[in-house]
């Protein structure tokens, strides 16, 4: 192989590289969405940026600020709180029934 080659081999494959980084890193941006399932039978979504969190139900959204906390992620607001440990979150709001813990629900996927 001649040098000529070589170095356009070797820019194709820093080409690709970069590109593969590049989207790595645009994903690792958006918010991850996460569905808990809760005790008396209500889920919630969470989902979470390293800066945000929003928690939705069927009948309200919350959005959440970043906490500093030495119990898992934390994220509040005046009136709301969820703690994210693991799999386990718990959420608490003014009016809000309390949930109790609620853990990452799993879909098990469907044969066809």
């Amino acid at each position: 192989m001649g040098g000529e080659t070589r170095i356009k081999v070797a820019a194709g494959m820093l080409a690709l590289v970069l590109a593969v980084l590049d989207s790595a890193q645009a994903h690792a941006a958006t918010p991850s969405e996460v569905r808990y399932q809760c005790d008396q039978r209500q889920g919630m979504v969470v989902s979470r940026s390293p800066e945000h969190a929003s928690v939705r139900f069927l009948d309200r959204t919350y959005e959440l600020e970043r906490r500093a906390s030495s119990l898992g992620e934390r994220y509040g607001s005046p009136t709301a709180a969820l703690i994210i440990d693991g799999v386990s979150a718990v959420f608490v709001a003014e009016d809000r029934l309390q949930l109790g813990t609620c853990r990452e629900a799993f879909e098990v996927a469907q044969l066809r």
